[in-house]
């Protein structure tokens, strides 16, 4: 009961909050169209205009690139250098722009505030870096011991079986995969209580974080697991949709640009909800034990 409460409190909540949504999808549209229009200006100056778009209508064909000689190695050297630049940059823009989103949806009553949003934005954007960057950090350290030491181990031995090299990196991906809500609770959890509590440390929120999870832990991952799995249905449907539509028209070209972002911005959306159902579940909690004393 307290997950379907909390799930119908965060729903409201991220559609009470969806001009914050608006506002990360505008951010994002920004930061990929920077890096966009360079790497466009220099495919023309390789192919020229005409041909690039004659050359790739039917689809990526690597065949296309190699009679670039030199061209090639600049345009790779750009190409790295752009996607090092847009990483980097939407890693810190994506604390910023979370920081607001959890302060518009810390409250269940009230409307949608842009002022209030850049505010907890602002205020709460070093911590939710640290939180962002830790969490980061532990969830490619576990990744890579779980993941990549049961590689290793089959690769060097010669005396386990195909069938049970096979079923121990099947497991550890099984078992990496089930992990990764944890830590997204935690993060969760540490970012909504630092939102509540401003003038706490971003070190503070993630103790705060692991304390919660261990103290509703069922919940919490069921809730999680269900707010996943819907990211990940939109996610194959998308993919679905746009791995087929093959425009060949300008207007369809447009119509397909403005189908992807209507995509986008719903990922965003339910991204959102996950926030606001976070957030309200730790209000709940919160309320329990208060209640208690």
């Amino acid at each position: 009961m307290k997950i379907f409460s909390s799930l119908k409190s965060g729903f409201s909540r991220a559609l009470k909050s969806r001009k914050g949504v608006l506002i990360v999808w505008f951010s994002l549209f920004i930061l990929v169209l920077v890096f966009i229009y360079p790497l466009r200006g220099s495919l023309n100056s390789a192919f020229g205009r005409s041909m690039i778009t004659e050359k790739l209508a039917d689809g990526f064909d690597i065949e296309v690139f190699a009679d670039l000689g030199s061209t090639l190695k600049s345009l790779m050297s750009f190409f790295t250098a752009g996607f090092l630049c847009v990483y980097f940059t939407g890693f810190i823009m994506n604390a910023f722009l979370t920081a607001g989103l959890f302060g518009s949806v810390k409250k269940e009553n009230g409307k949608f505030s842009a002022q209030e949003f850049f505010r907890s934005a602002s205020k709460n954007f070093w911590s939710f870096l640290i939180i962002t960057l830790i969490i980061d950090v532990i969830i490619y350290f576990y990744s890579g011991l779980f993941l990549g030491v049961p590689i290793v181990i089959v690769e060097l031995s010669e005396t386990i079986s195909e069938k049970t090299a096979f079923t121990i990196v099947i497991f550890a991906i099984v078992f990496s995969i089930l992990l990764l809500p944890v830590f997204l609770l935690v993060a969760d959890y540490a970012r909504a209580w630092k939102s509540a509590n401003e003038n706490e440390s971003g070190f503070k929120a993630i103790g705060v974080g692991f304390s919660h999870i261990f103290k509703n832990f069922w919940p919490s991952y069921i809730m999680m697991i269900l707010l996943i799995l819907a990211q990940v249905v939109l996610g194959i449907f998308i993919i679905l949709i746009l791995s087929v539509w093959k425009p060949v028209t300008g207007g369809g070209v447009f119509l397909l640009l403005i189908i992807s972002q209507l995509m986008l911005y719903a990922r965003l959306l339910l991204k959102t909800w996950r926030y606001a159902s976070v957030t309200s579940l730790m209000e709940r909690m919160q309320t329990v034990d208060t209640a208690d004393l």
